[in-house]
């Protein structure tokens, strides 16, 4: 095999390579680190006052992300045991194409307004709240199951299969309990949230808001309304260690 010839011939193997790869590299993205730096706005913790809560450290209303409908497509079926692993943390912790992220894309649709102003003054815009809060959590459990069929899967081509590398068995044990972390972090987040809306929802007339100043003058409802909202700060810091969902601000 001549120079010229040799090297259009390892040309050719990168092209082939190239796209052999292709679906995969359409699908996923970079992964990024789960906490650091983002280039959103920190979570705010909410501060108890003597007859208020404030929610905010301004009157700046936070800015909510814009998540379209989107029309999903199908996911290609991994090819081999390091693919096959891999893709449990499509949408968790790799970035993919909205259109290939089935669970994680609705969930942040429904979730985008939850704690909006709207909910506070604005009551059929609570209930719209509430209802969306349920549909993401009926996703997470159709996520959840999804998840976990799929770990059983592979747990099963594994038993007893020598020529699954070790290099394999340890990445799936890894993300095996992550995908465990992740779902119970989900859930926790979106349970939260649906506490802050029903608390508003059942207390319409102990409630007024001078943005970011929630004032409730009964001594325990204000305490249970810090409790409760503190909680889903929290929760919301603990979504936003996953890079899909660091946009969130509810």
């Amino acid at each position: 095999m001549t120079g010229f010839t040799g090297l259009i011939f390892r040309k050719f193997i990168i092209l082939l390579l190239a796209l052999c790869f292709l679906p995969l590299i359409n699908i996923a993205q970079a992964a990024r680190p789960l906490i650091g730096d983002t280039r959103y706005e920190p979570v705010i913790m909410p501060v108890l006052k003597q007859n208020s809560v404030f929610i905010d450290d301004d009157a700046v209303l936070p800015s909510e992300p814009n998540i379209p409908v989107v029309k999903f497509m199908r996911i290609p079926e991994p090819r081999g045991y390091v693919e096959e692993v891999n893709a449990l943390m499509f949408g968790i912790t790799t970035d993919i194409q909205p259109e290939h992220d089935h669970y994680g894309h609705e969930i942040r649709r429904y979730m985008m307004q939850v704690g909006g102003l709207g909910v506070y003054e604005d009551r059929s815009f609570l209930i719209e709240q509430i209802k969306n809060v349920r549909k993401a959590r009926v996703i997470a459990n159709y996520w959840k199951k999804d998840l976990e069929a799929k770990i059983s899967e592979i747990e099963k081509s594994h038993e007893g299969n020598n020529e699954v590398p070790l290099s394999v068995r340890t990445a799936f044990k890894q993300n095996s309990l992550a995908v465990k972390t992740f779902l119970i972090v989900l859930q926790s987040w979106i349970d939260a949230n649906e506490r802050v809306l029903m608390f508003v929802y059942n207390n319409p007339a102990i409630l007024d808001i001078d943005y970011p100043e929630i004032i409730i003058y009964a001594t325990q409802e204000r305490l249970d309304f810090y409790n409760i909202y503190s909680n889903r700060q929290t929760k919301l810091k603990d979504m936003r260690g996953y890079h899909p969902f660091e946009m969130m601000v509810y």
